[in-house]
């Protein structure tokens, strides 16, 4: 997270200099999904800039990542499950099956970190249905870490790091905003 993190500013930053406000708005709304799975606190100005830059465009994927990056920063909160009921649909009839994806593995984040296991499970099973094609197949694996769960068949995906740094590192992440939630109720 922290590289990608890296990346989407630094093109953030490149499509500026370019003067491509679209690209710059992709970027920062992925930074602002990548920023509230790791920093709440800070996610909450990646949002603020991903909606100005968005402001007077057309980039409809790029609305709903930011409107996916607010779900995240608020993972493991007791928010309505409303707003995620809303952006499910939105991006279903916009046919965007990356954003779906993204949504999903978000709340499986929400679930894993609230340890609703009915509604983690659920979440996981989506997710299932969206890369059943190998199309974002890696998400699965994810969401698997994520919630402490075996894989149900062993995994196609390569992890450079290798799967134990992978499942201990995304695993953490879950570990972290339950500490970070402990500490700011």
């Amino acid at each position: 997270m922290t590289q990608a993190a890296t990346h989407f500013t630094a093109a953030r930053t490149e499509a500026e200099e370019h003067g491509n406000l679209g690209e710059q708005a992709i970027a920062q709304a992925n930074l602002a999904v990548v920023t509230a799975f790791t920093d709440p606190a800070r996610a909450d100005d990646e949002i603020t800039l991903a909606r100005q830059l968005l402001a007077g465009l057309d980039q409809r994927a790029t609305s709903l990542t930011a409107q996916t990056a607010a779900i995240a920063r608020d993972a493991g909160t007791p928010t309505s499950p409303e707003p995620a009921r809303a952006l499910r649909t939105a991006i279903h009839e916009a046919g965007i099956t990356a954003a779906q994806t993204v949504l999903e593995l978000t709340l499986v984040f929400h679930h894993a970190v609230q340890d609703e296991q009915d509604n983690t499970q659920a979440a996981i099973a989506r997710l299932h249905a969206l890369t059943e094609t190998g199309d974002h197949s890696y998400y699965r694996d994810i969401a698997h870490c994520m919630a402490g769960i075996p894989l149900p068949e062993p995994s196609t995906t390569v992890w450079l790091d290798g799967p134990e740094e992978v499942r201990t590192r995304w695993h953490q992440l879950v570990q972290d905003r339950r500490t970070h939630l402990d500490t700011t109720e």
